[in-house]
């Protein structure tokens, strides 16, 4: 498949903030590489939408409306089914304790969504091109 036809970076939110789900979408996307496909504010939206949607990557809140980004991520990879999905966890608490158990239970990537956003856009533009060299 040529680049021209390649399929998008498909990327979902988990966030509780309606606010934060726009800004990040108007942020992150780019028409033909990487599209935000769906979001859901809760544990369980999060989890039923992933499944129904099977993005690529999943931007995860720790703190959601209902349930937390820490289960989002535990209940993700106890499914085999979504192995390759990327979780990259957005947070404004810089604890790097918390961080580093994040990525024990398999996070992909932890990026203040206040101070590091540019450095999640770059990650997600990295995957996009990784994407479209891999189709």
């Amino acid at each position: 498949m040529d680049e021209a036809n390649a399929a998008p970076l498909r990327v979902f939110i988990a966030d509780d903030s309606v606010p934060i789900v726009e800004m990040l979408t108007a942020f992150l996307e780019r028409p033909g590489a990487i599209d935000v496909i769906g979001a859901g504010g809760s544990e369980s939206e999060a989890l039923d939408r992933i499944e129904a949607l099977r993005p690529d990557v999943a931007l995860v809140d720790l703190q959601l409306g209902q349930g937390s980004g820490a289960n989002v991520i535990r209940a993700v990879r106890s499914r085999a089914h979504l192995a390759g999905l990327r979780l990259l966890v957005t947070s404004s608490c810089e604890c790097t304790a918390l961080k580093e158990g994040l990525m024990k239970l398999g996070a992909d990537g932890y990026y203040d969504k206040v101070k590091e956003l540019v450095a999640l856009k770059e990650a997600l533009v990295k995957l996009a091109e990784a994407k479209r060299v891999t189709v």
